[in-house]
């Protein structure tokens, strides 16, 4: 998220050691994971539970996932925490808020696995939830690149996206990843590669996500625009591919809402969280724009982060992007800094009606609710749901005591919002009301996350462990 440091990292995840791991040594890791994990979870009661939530700690030494119960009135018990068998990354040049400047580094499959990017290992990890809500780990594996940092799933086929595919950089300005597939047994949960699914990127990936339909995918390229990297990228706030295959992709088109040099000298877009929702019979990409580079294409300092803002562009059944609802700011004025706007939009959740949903900006700390219209536009409803502590920008450390607001995750029924906070290592969690009030918090737990911060990625899962199969 801070594009003005320059990002370090370890000398392995240069090489690339941990894509030619051993599946002997990958066997003994597990083994020892698994140890290291029993030993740190406590007993969960499920009969006190309706669901749970699962936050990721990116520690760099032990990456993993705390998991909390999820009671009938949204508050959260603690779990246990699980070791993922991989390293955490800060992928932002090393900052505590936001290190991954992604969304869905943490995602739930299906009710019965939970997946992790081990952003500073390069692999991806596979975890069963069992009865009482615990883990158990089932597999990790190199991602096919440097930086894993999101992760989709659709019917079995897992694509991961690394920020760079050679590893040689010196910040988000200047990655340009891949994705690659792989195929996840949905009855172990054992994760494989799928042989010559690579397809390269024009820019540094931050999400993805698969249409509706199931026949294209589309990814936000956080740097598009960037001077750093090739002129391709200037037009790609979002590229589409058409799935071809299981795991095999196809380029379709590429789109922004801001080109470089623009007249208005907005900064360019940095895309960051995707959804893709079904409206009219067509399906519309909605993302959120952080605003972290000049209009020249240069990376903005934090002073000079412009007002976040959401765009949406109808996607068509063959993986077409038209523009339909474009900048559409978090604040009712564009402006610059932290400390005076919500900046730093990037991850989105939708309530249940499909209608209203929630955009959260990191280096701002502010949630902000929106609405979605029938034909693809949205409009700001209240631009300061909920608020912490900023970054200040004028500070020696402009990261120290900032809350830090990152991943968002959702109860079914659309009652509570739990929302990480990667500044200090903690879970809030709000009611929701409605879309036109504000959310009320209800809770801030900590337990087992780093108090350190750089805490990145969450879940949530409903399910009635009766309904797990019998040895799960």
């Amino acid at each position: 998220m801070f594009p003005e440091f320059r990002a370090r990292f370890f000398a392995h995840n240069r090489t690339g050691n941990a894509l030619t791991t051993k599946s002997a040594g990958v066997m003994c890791l597990l083994a020892l994971t698994a140890m290291c994990s029993a030993s740190f979870t406590k007993t969960a009661l499920a009969q006190d539970y309706t669901g749970a939530v699962y936050a990721g700690t990116d520690d760099g030494q032990k990456n993993g996932l705390v998991a909390y119960g999820r009671r009938a009135d949204g508050t959260l018990a603690y779990i246990g925490a699980y070791l993922s068998g991989g390293a955490g990354g800060r992928l932002n040049t090393g900052g505590r808020i936001d290190p991954l400047i992604s969304a869905h580094s943490v995602l739930n499959v299906d009710n019965r696995f939970v997946l992790q990017v081990n952003a500073g290992s390069n692999t991806v990890s596979s975890f069963r939830v069992n009865k009482d809500f615990s883990l158990t780990l089932i597999s990790v594996v190199p991602s096919g690149g440097f930086g894993p940092d999101t992760i989709a799933e659709r019917d079995g086929v897992v694509y991961v996206a690394n920020v760079d595919s050679d590893g040689v950089y010196t910040g988000p300005q200047d990655q340009v990843g891949d994705i690659d597939a792989f195929e996840l047994n949905r009855e172990t949960g054992h994760l494989q590669e799928i042989p010559g699914s690579k397809r390269q990127l024009v820019g540094r990936p931050s999400d993805l996500a698969v249409a509706p339909n199931g026949r294209s995918l589309v990814v936000s390229i956080y740097n598009a625009g960037s001077t750093a990297i090739s002129d391709s990228a200037a037009n790609a706030e979002l590229e589409s591919f058409a799935i071809v295959g299981r795991g095999f992709l196809t380029p379709i088109s590429a789109i922004t809402s801001t080109p470089r040099n623009n007249d208005q000298n907005r900064n360019l877009p940095s895309a960051i969280g995707i959804a893709i929702r079904e409206s009219g019979g067509h399906a519309v990409v909605v993302v959120t724009e952080s605003r972290e580079f000049f209009a020249n294409g240069q990376p903005a300092p934090v002073s000079q982060f412009q007002t976040g803002s959401v765009s949406t562009f109808d996607l068509n059944n063959f993986g077409s992007l038209r523009p339909i609802s474009l900048d559409v700011p978090t604040s009712s004025q564009i402006t610059t800094g932290p400390t005076n706007t919500s900046t730093s939009s990037c991850w989105i959740s939708f309530d249940k009606d499909g209608r209203t949903f929630w955009v959260v900006s990191a280096s701002s700390s502010i949630i902000s609710s929106f609405r979605f219209n029938d034909d693809g536009s949205v409009e700001e409803i209240d631009s300061r749901a909920a608020t912490g502590v900023p970054v200040n920008p004028d500070a020696a450390n402009p990261a120290a005591g900032a809350t830090g607001f990152v991943d968002v995750a959702e109860t079914e029924n659309s009652d509570f919002l739990y929302e990480l906070e990667s500044g200090t290592g903690t879970v809030d969690v709000y009611r929701i009301s409605s879309p036109d009030s504000p959310l009320t918090l209800l809770q801030q737990m900590s337990t087992g996350l780093p108090q350190t911060g750089g805490v990145m990625g969450i879940a949530f899962i409903i399910i009635n462990p009766a309904d797990l199969r019998e040895g799960q």
